[in-house]
Formats: structure tokens, sequence, C-alpha cells
């Protein structure tokens, strides 16, 4: 008896040192950001957003326009107007940050503002990124 207590406890102090190590999610904002070689000069953008979960809410930057929202699955395809610079774009609501390297942007339109005449489709310059 005593032999097998013995075992449960060291079961249970093993357990609890490979338990320590762990994190559960963190909830909170992931940025996405924009890098333009345009910046100021380009007025709406599409894009598809990728995610592990649908995220709890996608918020425009600062004087931008969402469309295509609320994102309620983990594939979405959004617009954004605007006057667009680089910085940020959206912020996504999640339910666990540590996961940001499971998020994705593509950028697959952009055009510039007044005339919303599309910028040439191999996008040169651009590039998003998504941060904590």
């Amino acid at each position: 008896m005593i032999a097998l207590r013995r075992a449960l406890a060291a079961t249970a102090v093993a357990l609890l040192v490979a338990c320590k190590g762990s994190t559960g999610p963190v909830a909170g904002t992931l940025t996405v950001n924009l890098t333009t070689p345009n910046s100021g000069s380009d007025g709406a953008l599409v894009l598809v957003l990728s995610s592990p979960v649908a995220p709890i809410s996608v918020t425009p930057g600062a004087g931008l326009a969402l469309w295509g929202g609320p994102v309620t699955t983990t594939s979405a395809r959004l617009a954004l107007t605007g006057t667009l610079s680089t910085g940020p774009m959206l912020r996504l609501q999640v339910d666990d940050v540590n996961k940001v390297g499971q998020y994705s942007v593509t950028l697959q339109q952009v055009a510039a503002s007044g005339t919303f005449s599309l910028r040439p489709p191999l996008l040169t310059g651009y590039s998003v990124s998504i941060t904590k």
C-alpha cells in the first residue's frame, strides 16, 4: 500500500512539474500592419484573412471602413477603404494571441485613392504582417 502511495505521489509531482512550464490561451488583440510604397495614396484594398478560428471581432484602423464583415469563418475576404498608409490597418480580437503565427493575410488588390484605379497585379513593394 505504501509503495502505491509513493508511486501516485511521484506521478503527481511529475505532472505538476510538466504542467508548470505550459501556458493556456491568452485572449487579446493582434494587429494587421500594411506596408505600402504609396503611403497615403492608396484608397482601397481587398484581402483574405485566414485564421485557426474565427476572430471574436475585426476592427478597421483609424479612418478606415471595413467591408465584408463580420468575420464568422476561418477564411474571409474583406475590403478596406479610406486613406491607406503604412501602419496598422486592422485589429483582430482573438481567443489566443499566442497563435499569432497561425493567422495570415493575403493582399489581393489595391486601388489608388481618388480614381480607384487598380495598382499593378504583382503589388510590388506591398506587404502585410500580423503582430501581437
